[in-house]
C-alpha cells in the first residue's frame, strides 16, 4: 500500500464518523478535539463498527486492541477524534518502513 498522508487518514475517518452517526442525535461539527465516548455517545459496538470500517477503507488491519488497552489505562478513558487520526497514521505508515 502507498504511504498514506494524515490529511487523508484524517478526511476519511471524518467520512466514516459521519457515516456512522449520521442517524444519530448528534448535530455538532465533528472535529480533532471530539471525544468518541462524550461527545458522539459511542458504545462499544460503534467502536467495534468504526474499527471495521476503518480496516475496510484503508485495507489493513490495524492493533486497535493494544490501542484501546492503552486508552483503559488512562485517567480520561476516551479517545479525541485526532489521537485516533494520528494513531490510524501511524500504524499504516509504520508497515511501508523499508518499502
Amino acid at each position: 500500500m502507498a504511504k498514506v498522508t494524515e490529511e487523508t487518514v484524517y478526511t476519511d475517518l471524518l467520512d466514516i464518523l459521519n457515516d456512522l452517526t449520521g442517524d444519530w442525535e448528534y448535530s455538532g461539527e465533528i472535529s480533532r478535539d471530539t471525544f468518541l465516548l462524550a461527545d458522539l455517545d459511542f458504545e462499544s459496538i460503534d467502536a467495534v463498527a468504526l474499527g471495521t470500517a476503518v480496516e475496510e477503507r484503508f485495507q489493513q488491519s490495524l492493533p486497535f486492541a493494544e490501542f484501546l488497552a492503552e486508552v483503559a489505562e488512562r485517567e480520561v478513558k476516551d479517545i479525541r477524534v485526532g489521537e485516533l487520526s494520528n494513531f490510524i497514521y501511524q500504524n499504516l505508515n509504520s508497515t511501508n518502513i523499508g518499502e
